[in-house]
């Protein structure tokens, strides 16, 4: 059994940082695999983001369970309920939170009015599953290194890892002068982040932030952004052996089409690239669902009514809503006054979910040179920091508070898509880190 250990800034002599780190390796390394079983179970909950709505409760009841079962202070709340939600100019309108509560876990420090906070964020929903894959979706399954099923990745294993390196550190009797918070939060996928508004909002705000999405194990002070829309051509729809004339609008989605491929490439060629992602230069645009027609196959001899292209494109940290709207929304609107084709249609264009931010916060920032500290301890090597190659809820934290947020996730892939996975081992890591970095935070002054 290992000892218990009082606060390891208290003039204890035998408790040094060094002492530390073997008693968190020792004891993650003893309790490695009930990392990944807490994975597993929040895995089998289907916590799907259904916009409007959502089926997270389940899995939070879980999580709350979980978390009181450490004894930790809890505030189990809907974000609806929060005062002045709906007012915040970052709220986004249409969702439905009835039965979707957000779960924070306190675990108070013994001095938390000179010391620094932590807190670990993660959203409990997920995408719906695809169709096709080798292993079931919410059946969790362990192949070599990997743990297969929904959620793995993103990011629930990332939750798990969070709430038993809390777990690690009460088991070993370390004390903390700041306080350490636990989130779970719904609605962050399809670009809801409204729960994680709620949250700070609520009050629940710390001197620093760590998200556990999936970066790959890289610390990433940075995430970018981006926005979606539906561009929709209606024309003239109808057989073609009357006398009526039609005007096809899939030729004109089909001229979008090229036209998008082409300010793709003039964007990245204009761009300077952000110093965090120098590794990887280019902001994608996707083109990711294309419509037409309400036939079924082979019987459809007619021209359709509209034609439809969802497009996804992503920006860089400082990038404004207004900056990618005047970009890409006064090109394609350019395109279509050019086109004869779509000249002779309709063009609609809406927003599919809100725009989304980057952002980025110092490469020497505090938080950032106490994860990378640590993560070197743990991995014995460097960590690389960069900037992460997705959206997330993380600009609330730096756009919206005073609490800097860095993210440091595992790796894995297929996260949205069939077979999503997760490395195991990588989850066993980022505990030892996170109980480390809390450890060191928590017991700095502010």
């Amino acid at each position: 059994m290992l000892r218990p250990y009082p606060n390891i800034y208290d003039r204890t002599p035998f408790m040094t940082p060094t002492n530390l780190q073997a008693a968190v390796e020792q004891w993650v390394n003893e309790h490695a695999d009930e990392v990944v079983q807490l994975t597993e179970a929040l895995m089998r909950y289907e916590s799907l983001q259904h916009v409007p709505t959502g089926w997270e409760k389940d899995a939070q009841v879980f999580v709350a369970e979980t978390l009181r079962g450490l004894n930790l202070e809890l505030d189990i709340f809907e974000p609806s309920e929060v005062e002045g939600l709906t007012e915040h100019q970052a709220y986004w309108p249409g969702r439905d939170y009835s039965n979707r509560p957000n779960v924070v876990a306190i675990w108070r420090g013994e001095n938390l009015q000179s010391s620094k906070s932590l807190m670990f964020s993660s959203h409990i929903d997920v995408v719906a599953a695809v169709e096709g894959g080798r292993f079931p979706a919410f059946s969790p399954v362990r192949q070599g290194e990997k743990l297969y099923g929904r959620g793995s990745n993103d990011m629930k294993g990332g939750l798990a890892a969070s709430i038993m390196a809390v777990r690690c550190l009460q088991e070993l009797g370390i004390v903390l002068q700041g306080d350490v918070y636990v989130e779970s939060v719904v609605d962050e996928e399809m670009g809801g982040s409204n729960g994680t508004l709620a949250s700070r909002l609520r009050g629940h705000n710390a001197t620093a932030c760590i998200v556990p999405e999936p970066t790959g194990m890289v610390v990433a002070p940075a995430h970018r952004g981006g926005g979606m829309w539906d561009i929709i051509i209606t024309g003239q729809p109808g057989m073609p052996f009357g006398a009526e004339a039609l005007i096809n609008p899939v030729y004109g989605i089909g001229h979008l089409i090229v036209a998008i491929e082409k300010w793709e490439q003039a964007r990245n060629e204009r761009t300077q690239t952000h110093p965090l992602y120098a590794h990887a230069p280019g902001l994608p645009v996707l083109v990711c669902r294309v419509e037409a027609g309400d036939f079924v196959p082979g019987t459809g001899n007619s021209v359709p009514t509209s034609a439809l292209i969802e497009v996804w494109a992503e920006v860089y940290p400082g990038t404004t809503q207004d900056d990618i709207t005047n970009d890409f929304i006064g090109y394609i609107k350019q395109v279509a006054a050019d086109v004869p084709i779509i000249q002779k249609c309709e063009m609609d264009i809406f927003p599919v979910i809100r725009f989304l931010p980057g952002s980025e916060i110092p490469t020497d920032s505090p938080i950032i040179q106490t994860v990378n500290r640590h993560f070197e301890q743990v991995k014995q090597q460097a960590p690389e920091v960069r900037g992460a190659p997705f959206a997330c809820d993380v600009y609330m934290f730096n756009l919206y508070t005073d609490t800097p947020c860095v993210l440091l996730g595992p790796r894995g892939a297929n996260a949205h898509a069939i077979d999503e996975w997760v490395m195991m081992d990588d989850l066993v890591a980022l505990t030892k880190i996170f109980a480390l970095t809390a450890a060191d935070w928590c017991n700095q002054p502010k």
